[in-house]
């Protein structure tokens, strides 16, 4: 029952996730991250509250510095709602996957604008501030998804050009009726909304409802959960509830703590518990959702590097509770797994606040503190007591146990996802090389190319690690012996798996990173072979995998001539392995490095070998010194006599041209007995061994190498 749950709740997130506007907005908020990140240093610099530095920022050659900070923070989170409004709709626009970019984040604009205009219709600057950015989140995907719409329906027509046409002016000009539809619309919704209510401002009728309710509710712990509750549901739908709720918190609360500091003056003691303040110093600890106690449980739970590097970053700003980076570049909005512990983690906060000082653990807010002082001095502050400081330490650790299952939640939802998807990138190599395709991974720009990129990230790091290894797959004789062994690319999942080897080559080629990944290859399959030839003579051979673009690169073939003349074995101990879709690449210039190559000694394979034209071309110009037989012919060769007179006729043609056989995927000893009556005598596959790291190939090497003695002597 308990997995079946999981499995549906797993269900529901992967909706989550692969839906195009949430993703849309996730990947928007990801993308505004350095100009958070930015304006959330500058606003730290501006605020820090120690009143020598403030006289110090005001006074420091005439205030330049400050206003220098104050156009920094200005130009980006002072308009976080345009950055947002135009990354969401760049992103919907990528996901679209449209033949050309930039109309649709124009028409998002110019929706907002035609949404947003007030009564005088004019534009002002305001729109684009922080309080507008549920508006700009609305009308970024709204518009976006309405435009993609409406292109994909409505009919081209056609083309004005008959000569040199232009397809990205023909583009454009096919965009204008569905561009002007979408913006009309959203114009019409102001005039609507105008009307109805008097005001285009959604957030206004908000704040006029927000008044109404609290005036009516007062000052208690009732109306202090609620407010809470509002606050942080708006904030988790991108609406900046803090900014909404500001009259409340003003005209309502604040009031609590004007009577504290009344009744103090006249000598009495304080009675009103609940205060903005008393939210600011117990409930709101770095910033709404007591994103503190997040951040804590994050750097105690969470193994993902790019989360706690996030996390890292956000910590100095939230202490001084500024929280934008953890609320867009996590993100929390719209994140469902963040949204119970984000709004409930505030309010049990403040319920415990509330009882600890009703029952005379901590003494009543009296004094009121800076937005931006750090959690513990402003406990001090706030209450005039140490108590104010050893509550916020005992909130702190609550908040973060609260926090503390959902990071773990989190990170298996994401884990779960993660390898499904890479399972689905590895079915999508498989099929690109059964129709000898080749699609760029990492240039999608669905969940899939999300996680390719990701891939390329990790792979970069698991090279510089040494977390990519090398196992080897032995090759037999027909008496037994091992003679050679494959060198085989492992790099492991979490889930100890291993990633499906051709996809790693792909994201390495597509990224960039096949030159580090084959110098690691080389450097240790030559380490490797110095030792086995060192333990077992130079009878040994290795094997390894290059690809057309290897081979090509002179700087390849360098390395290996050094390496051959570095370590103690022959040249033709090594040898150089081509699958037929890579020797389809062939240029005389490979071919020339071929030739190169086997001028070192080496001998070179060539993989999945069948009856192609490829195949039979290269054997024509005496290009391989060994061939293996295509892994489908193997398999086959008990039930398929078309497979087991190919294999003869290959065996043949390798008996007149002079080059080895070695048959794949042997698994069992009846296909080793048919192989051998065809005339192969050199074999590969799970009947021998799996691939193994490379202490264990010595262990196997060892073990056989004793045993064919202990035969011979018994023989004897």
């Amino acid at each position: 029952m308990k997995e079946h749950q999981s499995g549906r709740w797993q269900a529901v997130y992967r909706r989550l996730e692969e839906n195009k506007i949430l993703l849309s907005i996730r990947q928007g908020m990801m993308l505004a991250v350095p100009l958070i990140m930015t304006g959330a240093v500058a606003l730290l610099l501006l605020s820090i509250p120690i009143p020598a530095y403030q006289n110090l920022l005001s006074t420091l050659f005439g205030g330049a510095v400050r206003q220098f900070l104050s156009t920094v923070q200005g130009a980006t989170l002072g308009m976080i709602s345009f950055v947002i409004l135009v990354t969401t709709s760049i992103s919907y626009e990528s996901l679209s996957r449209l033949p050309y970019r930039g109309v649709v984040p124009m028409v998002s604009l110019c929706s907002y604008v035609a949404f947003t205009a007030g009564g005088d219709q004019q534009m002002v600057f305001t729109i684009f501030e922080s309080t507008w950015l549920f508006h700009a989140i609305f009308c970024g995907v709204v518009s976006s998804a309405a435009f993609v719409w409406l292109k994909g329906r409505l009919p081209e027509g056609g083309r004005i050009y008959t000569d040199g046409e232009d397809d990205l002016f023909q583009y454009a000009l096919h965009s204008v009726v569905p561009a002007a539809a979408v913006i009309a619309a959203f114009a019409l919704c102001n005039r609507l909304l105008m009307s109805v209510f008097g005001t285009s401002n959604i957030q206004t009728l908000f704040w006029e409802s927000g008044n109404r309710v609290f005036d009516h509710l007062g000052r208690n712990l009732g109306s202090g959960l609620l407010f809470l509750l509002l606050m942080h549901l708006m904030w988790f739908f991108g609406i900046h509830g803090s900014n909404v709720l500001d009259d409340v918190a003003r005209n309502v609360f604040n009031a609590g703590l004007d009577v504290n500091t009344q009744l103090v003056a006249a000598g009495q003691a304080p009675t009103e518990v609940i205060s903005k303040p008393f939210f600011d110093t117990f409930a709101l600890f770095g910033g709404c959702g007591a994103l503190l106690c997040l951040i804590l449980a994050i750097l105690l739970a969470e193994r993902r590097t790019n989360i706690r590097r996030l996390t890292k970053a956000a910590f100095l700003p939230a202490l001084f509770n500024m929280n934008e980076l953890m609320i867009f570049g996590l993100p929390i909005v719209l994140n469902p797994v963040y949204l119970i512990p984000f709004v409930g983690a505030p309010m049990l906060l403040a319920a415990i606040s509330y009882f600890a000082t009703v029952w005379g653990f901590v003494p009543y807010v009296t004094h009121a503190v800076e937005w931006t002082t750090p959690i513990f001095l402003s406990g001090y502050v706030a209450t005039g007591s140490v108590a104010g400081s050893l509550l916020q330490l005992f909130n702190l650790a609550v908040g973060t146990a609260v926090y503390f299952p959902f990071v773990r939640l989190a990170q298996k939802l994401h884990h779960r996802n993660r390898e499904e998807n890479i399972s689905r990138l590895a079915d999508e190599v498989r099929a690109m090389e059964q129709h000898g395709q080749r699609q760029p991974l990492t240039a999608r720009t669905d969940l899939l190319g999300m996680t390719a990129k990701g891939l390329a990230g990790d792979l970069r790091r698991a090279i510089r690690a040494g977390q990519v290894q090398l196992h080897y797959q032995p090759q037999v004789n027909r008496d037994g012996v091992i003679v050679g062994a494959e060198a085989l690319l492992r790099w492991h999942r979490e889930n100890g798996q291993c990633f499906y080897p051709p996809l790693v080559i792909a994201i390495a080629e597509e990224t960039g990173q096949m030159e580090d990944l084959g110098s690691f290859i080389i450097q240790q399959a030559c380490a490797d072979l110095e030792e086995l030839t060192c333990l077992f003579g130079n009878g040994m051979e290795i094997s390894i995998n290059l690809t057309a673009g290897q081979i090509s690169d002179g700087n390849v073939l360098q390395e290996i001539r050094d390496k051959i003349s570095a370590h103690r074995f022959k040249g033709k101990q090594l040898g150089l392995e081509l699958t037929e879709q890579t020797a389809l690449q062939i240029s005389p210039e490979i071919s020339e490095q071929l030739q190169s190559m086997r001028g070192l000694g080496m001998q070179v394979i060539m993989d999945d070998f069948g009856m192609g034209h490829s195949s039979m071309m290269y054997l024509r110009e005496n290009q391989f010194d060994v061939v293996k037989l295509d892994g489908s012919l193997v398999r086959d060769v008990l039930t398929n006599k078309r497979s087991r007179d190919i294999i003869s006729s290959i065996i043949y043609l390798a008996e007149s041209l002079e080059f080895q056989v070695i048959a794949e995927f042997v698994e069992t000893e009846e296909q080793r007995a048919v192989l051998e009556e065809l005339g192969c005598v050199f074999y590969q596959g799970y009947l021998f061994s799996k691939p193994v790291p490379f202490e264990d190939l010595i262990k196997l090497v060892a073990k056989n190498r004793n045993g064919i003695e202990q035969d011979h002597r018994e023989k004897e």
